[in-house]
């Protein structure tokens, strides 16, 4: 994998996170939405994390 495509799953993975739409992510990443679910899957556990702590307050 070339730095540009590790980029592009860096982006992917980091707008996945932030609950934005498969859609916007393969339009914005350049990603196939196939590439994308897939990302999406294997983060899942990750992706869960991150938005139940998304609304706690330190």
């Amino acid at each position: 994998m070339n730095n540009t495509t590790k980029a592009k799953y860096d982006l992917a993975a980091r707008m996945l996170k932030g609950n934005i739409p498969v859609e916007e992510v393969v339009l914005m990443s350049g990603l196939s939405e196939e590439e994308v679910n897939k990302l999406k899957f294997e983060m899942r556990d990750e992706i869960q994390d991150h938005r139940a702590m998304m609304g706690l307050d330190n």
